[in-house]
């Protein structure tokens, strides 16, 4: 199962620790076969590169819809920023780039004022698009989690938007049980709308932010089917 930014993956983890073999760390740790940092929140093209992506496995991953995802991805950056520093780090170089990484998006959203219009409007192409340049980012397209090269690779792809079914349907499929346990999941807080998708966050954005993630997120929209809405 991969594990893209805001789409339960801590849930997830916890439903599927039984069966997890991974042999790398969840945190930031140094892949001597990809030659850089890393976590938990890897990507088809980085598993691709792995021996791990030759033994078959059967791979799944989540998506969500890139409103709610933009807008909880916000909340995050604050979390990471207030927490990620007293965490233990495998080597000082690789906590010394963290601070650095989590230094530039305080920065960001300080200019903005913590505003979550402001902080997307000053965000760009390159820190959505780019996924080695800052590995505590967490808003690229959710695309690279379930596709190479505008080819499939994920074998499931589920919706957050029908987690309970979509994950029962993943255990089906691979054979496996899981008990019914949750993590992180603050992200389910917010009023669904009409929408037929029940975008949570709707409601805390104008309509430039709207447009924003329209154009930055269009790929998404277009794979998954996503309703992108008029602003």
């Amino acid at each position: 199962m991969l594990l893209p930014w805001k789409t339960a993956s801590q849930t997830m983890v916890a439903r599927l620790s039984g069966y997890n073999e991974s042999p790398y760390s969840a945190f930031f740790s140094f892949n001597p076969t990809l030659n850089r940092i890393v976590h938990q929140h890897m990507t088809c093209a980085d598993f691709a590169c792995l021996p791990e992506s030759k033994l078959n496995y059967f791979i799944g991953s989540f998506v969500r819809n890139p409103y709610d995802r933009v807008y909880s991805g916000f909340r995050q950056l604050q979390e990471d920023i207030r927490t990620q520093p007293s965490y233990s780090y495998a080597a000082e170089w690789i906590r010394t780039l963290v601070m650095k990484q989590l230094d530039e998006n305080h920065r960001q959203l300080q200019a903005a004022d913590f505003d979550f219009d402001k902080w997307l409007a000053s965000v760009t192409e390159d820190q959505i698009y780019e996924i080695g340049y800052n590995t505590n980012f967490p808003l690229h397209p959710g695309h690279y989690w379930t596709h190479i090269n505008q080819t499939q690779f994920a074998n499931f792809i589920g919706r957050v938007e029908h987690f309970e079914k979509d994950f029962s349907d993943f255990c089906s499929k691979v054979g496996i049980v899981t008990e019914a346990r949750n993590a992180n999941v603050v992200d389910l807080e917010g009023a669904a709308s009409e929408n037929p998708f029940s975008y949570r966050y709707i409601n805390r954005m104008d309509k430039k932010s709207i447009e924003k993630i329209n154009s930055l997120f269009f790929r998404d929209f277009e794979l998954f089917g996503y309703d992108r809405l008029p602003c």
